[in-house]
């Protein structure tokens, strides 16, 4: 069987992403072929400087335009963020084009892409603008849970403003359609209630009635095995049980503590409705320890076998 193509992009260069990178270059997984998107002299540095080790016969491809600057662990920087971003974008554009089957990103700082010059909260929005994409949705996979986001990176005081059906159904939607990546053709689908007690008939809030519960009636006309809102507090336990594939979570941290909370160091984001597969790693950046040599690579790792089981699971739909 031919090998899956992985193009892992490096991130910021002040940051884990290339010690990460580079321990999992040093013990790559036979079954998967990997190349790595970035500036090469930031992979030898975390070689050299962190590892304290030689680079092996590694692939690494280069963004087109070309940059240089001296790596300082931990700071942000505007040419940190920029360099980040045409990972990013060389990433995608191999995968357009067929070179790479996915892409598995290691982590950005958001402050250093703006003062690079990009208006983006994070990789999720970029891959969108990419890609072209509107209705793209953000994914969390844990050993046992996966949560899909509603909203993804919106203050909690502007959360209702973005809160309506069509976002609502727009994620449903990703997540049933996301079922033909993880072997289910018709997956159960969770949706949550985004006040306490879902809403308590009201009580608490109308969100339930007025947004999340008529998108969850349209889905279930499209045959979509979706039911709720469920309150968020009690749902999690049923989750663990096998009881539902997908759990859709109305912002950010509904979505995120649970699965970290389960698979923390071991879980991946995925983007769901891109022309390409994404995955990328759990964490941050982690300034504190980048350049110390003790990060570990478990996430990518992970990261990159969902990837390749997205790849094939695909094909074969």
């Amino acid at each position: 069987m031919k090998k899956t193509v992985i193009g892992i992009t490096i991130g910021d260069p002040a940051g884990i992403g290339a010690e990460i990178a580079a321990k999992y270059a040093l013990n790559q997984p036979e079954n998967v072929k990997t190349v790595f998107i970035g500036f090469r002299f930031i992979m030898e540095d975390a070689f050299r400087n962190i590892l304290k080790a030689d680079m092996p016969e590694i692939e690494i491809i280069e963004p087109d335009e070309k940059m240089d600057f001296t790596i300082e662990y931990g700071k942000i920087k505007e040419e940190y963020g920029k360099a980040s971003m045409l990972f990013v974008e060389k990433g995608v554009r191999l995968a357009q084009k067929g070179v790479i089957d996915a892409v598995v990103t290691c982590p950005i700082n958001k402050k250093s892409i703006r003062l690079g010059g990009y208006n983006f909260p994070g990789h999720t929005e970029f891959l969108g603008h990419l890609t072209e994409t509107k209705d793209f949705s953000m994914l969390l996979v844990g050993d046992k849970v996966r949560t899909l986001l509603a909203t993804t990176h919106v203050p909690l005081c502007n959360l209702t403003a973005q809160l309506d059906v069509h976002t609502v159904l727009t994620a449903i939607r990703n997540a049933h359609n996301a079922g033909r990546f993880f072997c289910k053709d018709t997956p159960r689908i969770a949706v949550l209630g985004l006040n306490p007690h879902a809403g308590d008939n009201g009580a608490l809030g109308d969100e339930e009635q007025y947004i999340i519960a008529p998108a969850i009636e349209q889905a279930a006309k499209e045959g979509i095995n979706a039911g709720g809102p469920y309150p968020a507090d009690s749902l999690f336990p049923k989750v663990l049980k096998g009881e539902f594939d997908f759990v859709v979570c109305m912002y950010h941290d509904q979505g995120m503590i649970p699965v970290k909370m389960e698979s923390f160091g071991n879980a991946v984001n995925v983007t769901l409705n891109l022309p390409i597969i994404r995955t990328s790693v759990d964490h941050g950046t982690a300034f504190d320890i980048a350049g110390k040599n003790i990060a570990s690579p478990s996430s990518l790792y992970r990261a990159v076998k969902v990837a390749e089981e997205m790849v094939i699971n695909a094909r074969s739909a």
